[in-house]
């Protein structure tokens, strides 16, 4: 909605110091009726504004426009409030953008604008016949109310008349009117067949009708229960309505189908029908079994029945073929033989006793179960697995970058217990390996243990005094050593483990004087033989 806002301007001439002041436009809103409001076709639709100027308001000149029908008959001037109104039945049908406008006499205007709709509605009015309700008879020599709804678009219900007649029979009451529309008048119709018609007229004469079948029969052919069956209709207790040809037998002890051939409550929930020995509703007329039959019709579903592939719920626990292969009994959503009927799994469950089997379900290491129904068990990856790391040569020591968890025994060359392995090309080199070698491992080094250093060892092969195998002067001191240096990993070489032994120096010097045979020289000087010598070969680890 538009809302039109005044203003002030004003104006200082060049070298005028006059102050002009320019007029303010009118103000202009509409009150009623509310924006997007529908009315009826012919409907009265009342108009009202208020319009304010600095002038008189007297003295504007306003207008209502509609966007279909153009400006409309309102020659009504404001009053001296500025209360602006107009009221019309001739708008055309369809969407109006409804403007009230306003000039004033210096042709300053402003205008507000909303949105009516006219509705295309029937000019006939409309009646439905709510007694007689179809296939309801009247009772002979009783009061019959008859009624009826009214309605019209153009005149309030109370303003209408609605007319009574039959064929046979002609004119029978001019219906009452209240203000909702309906309408009712009793009558007392001779017995026979009828049509009825209702007639209802607005303030213009329009009329519409409703056609309505009635009958009037005497006490012997009236159906008082309402069940659908009279006395003469078979109706062997006409004031019970659970109690006519044809009717279920209840647990009432009453004949309640009229037929003394099935003898009373026979069929009824209280007998066993199928002779399982069980009834829908205990106790039972037939049998003394205390349990509910969920079906009385077969001898095979009872509470003690035995649930088979079939559809029916067998044992009446309210479950359908509930332990069978297309029943998922342990609810982890898998059954044996897919489709499922309480499942949406559609491969099939390897135990359907266990909620923790199923496919897809995680491994579980150890538990003798094939936990995901894929036919092994202890497979990679279980719960409760160890990891295996890369042990490319064996000897169940690896090294990182590589692992997998398996539950026992690792898959080669996944079987190394950690990744402390410092040399994986040599079963022999692990930590902590005791044994020394005399060649290395294979990229050069000794280090079989792993301990970041070779360590070396060496083995006696002789000892005594075997002067033989040393030169004279390496008994010159006493003390232990390697006779020339340390050998190399894996070289022979000779060590003393004590040297001393003693012998006359002047004897050996007189000896060799005239002797070449140094060693019996110092055989025959000796003195002491203490001397100790190793012959040794050198391994490392």
């Amino acid at each position: 909605m538009r809302r039109a806002v005044p203003f002030v301007a004003l104006l200082v001439g060049c070298g005028d110091s006059s102050l002009k002041v320019l007029r303010n436009p009118p103000a202009v809103v509409i009150n009623s009726p509310e924006d997007d409001q529908q009315f009826a076709n012919g409907e009265v639709v009342e108009f009202e504004g208020r319009v304010a100027d600095d002038s008189p308001v007297e003295e504007l000149e306003v207008e209502w426009v509609s966007s279909i029908d153009g400006v409309l008959p309102d020659t009504d001037p404001p009053d001296p409030d500025g209360l602006v109104e107009f009221a019309t039945a001739s708008l055309s049908e369809g969407v109006h953008v409804v403007t009230l406008r306003a000039i004033d006499p210096t042709g300053e205007q402003a205008e507000d604008d909303i949105t009516v709709e006219i509705l295309d509605v029937p000019d006939l009015p409309s009646v439905v016949v709510t007694h007689p309700a179809a296939g309801e008879d009247g009772l002979e020599d009783s009061p019959f109310v008859f009624s009826a709804i009214v309605d019209d678009y153009q005149d309030p219900p109370e303003n209408l008349t609605l007319e009574l007649a039959s064929t046979p029979g002609g004119p029978m009451c001019s219906m009452i009117v209240d203000g909702s529309g309906n309408a009712q008048c009793p009558y007392i119709l001779p017995i026979g067949e009828y049509m009825l018609t209702f007639t209802v007229t607005d303030t213009d004469g329009n009329q519409a009708q409703a056609l309505a079948s009635y009958s009037v029969v005497s006490p012997a052919d009236y159906d008082f229960d309402g069940d659908g069956y009279s006395e003469n209709g078979g109706d062997c207790n006409d004031s019970n309505e659970t109690i006519y040809p044809g009717a279920p037998e209840l647990c009432d002890g009453l004949d309640n189908d009229c037929t003394e051939a099935t003898g009373v409550d026979v069929g009824s929930e209280c007998y066993d029908d199928d002779g399982d020995g069980y009834c829908e509703a205990p106790p039972c007329i037939n049998t003394s079994e205390t349990l509910a039959d969920c079906d009385d019709t077969l001898p095979s579903v009872s509470p003690v029945g035995v649930e088979v592939l079939n559809g029916i719920d067998d044992d009446c626990d309210g479950l359908v073929d509930e332990g069978t292969a297309v029943f998922d009994d342990d609810g982890d959503g898998f059954c044996e033989s897919p489709p499922c009927v309480n499942a949406s799994g559609t491969d099939p469950d390897c135990d359907d006793g266990d909620y923790g089997t199923y496919p897809g379900a995680t491994e579980v290491c150890d538990d003798g179960v094939d936990n995901n129904c894929d036919g092994q068990t202890n497979e990679q990856n279980a719960i409760g697995c160890t990891n295996f790391y890369y042990d490319g040569d064996g000897d169940t020591y690896g090294v990182s970058g590589g692992r997998e968890c398996w539950c026992e025994d690792g898959a080669y060359p996944y079987t190394g217990l950690d990744a402390t392995d410092c040399y994986d090309n040599n079963p022999d080199a692990y930590p902590g390996n005791p044994t020394y070698f005399t060649a290395h491992r294979g990229d050069g080094s000794f280090d079989y243990n792993c301990s970041g250093s070779e360590e070396k060892q060496y083995t006696s092969t002789s000892g005594g005094c075997d002067w033989g195998v040393i030169t004279y002067t390496s008994c010159d001191v006493d003390g232990a050593g390697w006779d020339g240096g340390v050998p190399a990993c894996g070289q022979n070489g000779m060590y003393v483990n004590s040297c001393s032994g003693s012998y006359d120096v002047a004897c050996y010097a007189l000896c060799v004087a005239f002797s070449s045979d140094i060693l019996g020289c110092v055989l025959s000087c000796a003195t002491d033989c203490n001397e100790n010598y190793s012959g040794l070969a050198q391994p490392c680890r």
